[in-house]
């Protein structure tokens, strides 16, 4: 009897019962709006507690142009809009030390650890990384675009799976080890664009959102205001398996 064919298939399938992950807001006055242009390609509105990585999902409101959530507890927030063929994140990677340039050792530590964890997924791409030597925080897009089942045995034909991530990574030793990986948003896509490839770019004004027992207003954000830039001590790569399962 083989028994390595019957495990493969389960582990195909449990990626894909995506299971909701979004926390619900605690309740109380806090809360933030934020005016969105373009809204017609917004396909989701992510908000990130800096603290305690709590997740949250904002509503969308396409005719006042806006996306706004209520309930929020005192502290500081981040948001990442996910737009049809875009990303626009704010999300904070500070980190006890702060900032430092990551010499190419310990970016390639870092890299090979992102790259094995959570094979399931033949393309990962570490978005915006930043850190020191003992301490980093990363946004990584993973992506599964090979063979995958749905629960009921199917095969997903023509889909891909997505899933953004805010990691943190510690050094131990000469190892570097993932102690938080936070979900923030999964979706299974059609294959073929648009949206198949997502531009990510970092907005600062995003982030960093202070919110106390009222509902704030944030500056509001206009896509067409975002331009591709270098960011003094984030970095990024990018890695595809080579072999097909």
């Amino acid at each position: 009897m083989r028994r390595i064919p019957a495990i493969g298939l389960v582990l195909l399938i449990l990626p894909c019962l995506g299971a909701k992950f979004h926390d619900t807001p605690p309740g109380g006055g806090g809360g933030i709006t934020l005016a969105v242009k373009p809204i017609e390609g917004l396909e989701e509105a992510i908000v990130v507690e800096a603290t305690e990585y709590k997740t949250y999902a904002a509503r969308i409101d396409r005719d006042a142009g806006t996306v706004s959530i209520r309930g929020l507890a005192p502290g500081k927030y981040d948001f990442l809009l996910k737009f049809r063929t875009k990303v626009y994140e704010g999300l904070t990677l500070d980190v006890p030390g702060g900032y430092e340039p990551l010499p190419k050792k310990a970016r390639e530590g870092i890299e090979h650890r992102t790259w094995i964890s959570e094979d399931y997924f033949n393309q990962k791409l570490i978005a915006r990384m930043g850190g020191n030597r003992k301490r980093v925080k990363l946004l990584v897009e993973q992506i599964r675009d090979l063979k995958t089942f749905e629960p009921s045995g199917a095969v997903m034909k023509g889909m891909m799976i997505r899933r953004f991530d805010l990691c943190e990574l510690r050094k131990t030793g000469q190892i570097w080890q993932i102690k938080m990986n936070r979900h923030l948003f999964r979706e299974e896509r059609k294959m073929g664009p648009p949206g198949t490839k997502l531009d990510i770019f970092y907005v600062p004004a995003l982030g960093g959102i202070r919110v106390g027992d009222e509902m704030v207003t944030a500056p509001a954000f206009d896509a067409a205001s975002v331009q591709p830039r270098r960011w003094p001590h984030f970095y990024r790569a990018r890695h595809r398996a080579r072999s097909k399962r």
